[in-house]
């Protein structure tokens, strides 16, 4: 009796902790939409239930048409889950192994040692189809399909960057998954696009997920699609993807037709209902799912991370989660982010057309879930101080890698590796904030009366850390 009595005591300080989340996490949001003009849907599911979603901004440049909750956006790499799942359905079915040689589905390539395997974890050793094979070849008259890059390969005969399973491509990754792409369609008969909408999308009820192979080409494909805007950091502008494109009309058409490691758009919701039937057992057997989310191949020696099949593994100061591959392209404008918390059962998802600050967000409100404090995003404003204060603000601090503050011409500033030395600018007199616009870094200390350091935390992107002083 008396522990049901206990029960019934903290249950409504429970609940109550429950209902704070939404409330929390609209807070950082909107705070995100004033002061970095988010653009685009927001998605977080515990235990398969959805405890946060929101749709924020307009479809386009012009700000002409607001979002909804069908809006689709570019997924990037998230991509090559879709294609790895696709191809483990053929294998589900006996139409072919993972050990195969590719050379089985794919003949005229001059690869005959690297296997299935080999491409779903990114370790063939395979050209880049671009900058080693089409490059300068394609011309700007045709947008180049998967038959393409296959035939260009098949004609170059470029030689592997090394022997198939020995190291990661971090760079001529961008090969593998449009192989695997050619070797769906070769073994179904389908066109990639047709073989996920019926065998992936339309069973899965996944109706606003669709391949798009030439969409950055034909931006009319779909009146509800999301139209990524760029935003120039130095500039602090933003500005039509179209007018901030740097690579030369040549590799827009050969590049953005092609599909298996991107070419699918979709919406959040559809993104939570695709991350929910993987779990469920939806698309295939639980023994088939432990396969592609297995930790094959180390891609981050500091960071600890694996790649799976078309995903990450690692674990962070938060706990182990697995994220799908890939987090947008800054560069054309949008963000994508589908990261789920293992023993937490969370799922956050990001889709953003405007990719100011948006890659920084899902950390904050993972934070705010796991109740971390964060700083929501707020516009920073000088103030003069007395310089002698900088001086107990010097020396080293653990970030976790090592970086020293100093002081310098009477103003605040701290090395960061890698990168020029950042000028810290006080907004109080504890209170720091950087001189870079491409990051939100601020430095706050907590002084004794004595005028000695307490304590320090970094805040990066919102995340606030408490940091050692040596």
């Amino acid at each position: 009796m008396m522990k049901k009595i206990v029960f019934l005591l903290i249950f409504p300080v429970f609940l109550q902790a429950q209902k704070k989340y939404p409330a929390l996490l609209d807070q950082y949001m909107q705070a995100a939409v004033n002061v970095n003009q988010f653009s685009g849907s927001v998605l977080i599911a515990k235990h398969g239930n959805i405890i946060y979603r929101r749709t924020f901004g307009t479809i386009d440049y012009a700000n002409a048409k607001p979002l909804d909750s069908n809006s689709m956006f570019e997924v990037g790499n998230i991509t090559e889950e879709f294609t790895a799942a696709a191809i483990l359905l053929l294998k589900n079915e006996g139409k072919l192994r993972l050990a195969d040689p590719i050379t089985k589905y794919l003949p005229e390539l001059p690869y005959s040692n690297v296997t299935i395997i080999n491409l779903l974890t990114h370790t063939a050793g395979l050209p880049d189809y671009y900058d080693e094979v089409m490059k300068d070849k394609w011309g700007a008259g045709k947008l180049a399909t998967n038959n393409d890059v296959v035939k260009s390969l098949a004609d170059a005969k470029v030689p592997l960057a090394w022997p198939p399973g020995t190291k990661i491509d971090d760079y001529h990754y961008y090969t593998d998954y449009p192989l695997l792409a050619s070797i769906i369609e070769r073994i179904s008969g389908l066109s990639y696009s047709d073989f996920m909408q019926q065998n992936i999308f339309t069973p899965l009820h996944l109706d606003h997920t669709k391949v798009f192979a030439e969409l950055q080409v034909n931006k009319k494909l779909h009146p509800n699609h999301t139209e990524s805007v760029y935003f120039d950091e130095e500039r602090q502008e933003f500005f039509p993807v179209d007018s901030m494109r740097q690579m030369p009309p040549e590799y827009h058409y050969a590049v953005e037709g092609v599909v298996g490691n991107e070419g699918v758009s979709s919406t959040a919701y559809d993104l939570f209902l695709w991350d929910k039937a993987l779990q469920n057992n939806a698309l295939f057997p639980q023994a088939v799912k432990n396969e592609m989310f297995m930790s094959y191949t180390l891609k981050d020696t500091v960071n600890k991370y694996y790649l799976g099949y078309g995903i990450i593994k690692g674990k962070n100061e938060l706990g182990n989660y697995v994220q799908q591959r890939g987090d947008g392209n800054i560069i054309l404008g949008y963000v994508t982010i589908l990261m789920k918390y293992l023993k937490e059962d969370m799922t956050i998802i990001v889709l953003a057309n405007k990719a100011k600050s948006s890659s920084g967000i899902a950390g904050p409100l993972a934070y705010i879930l796991f109740d971390k404090e964060v700083v929501p995003p707020y516009t920073h404003k000088e103030v003069a101080i007395d310089s002698s204060l900088l001086d107990k603000y010097t020396g080293e601090y653990a970030l976790p890698t090592l970086v020293n503050i100093y002081k310098k011409d009477g103003t605040l500033w701290t090395t960061i590796p890698g990168e020029p030395d950042l000028q810290l600018i006080p907004e109080s007199n504890i209170k720091f904030f950087s001189a870079n616009k491409n990051y939100d870094w601020q430095m706050e200390f907590k002084t004794s009366p004595g005028d000695k350091i307490v304590k320090a935390y970094v805040i990066i992107n919102g995340l606030k850390k408490e940091v050692k002083k040596f």
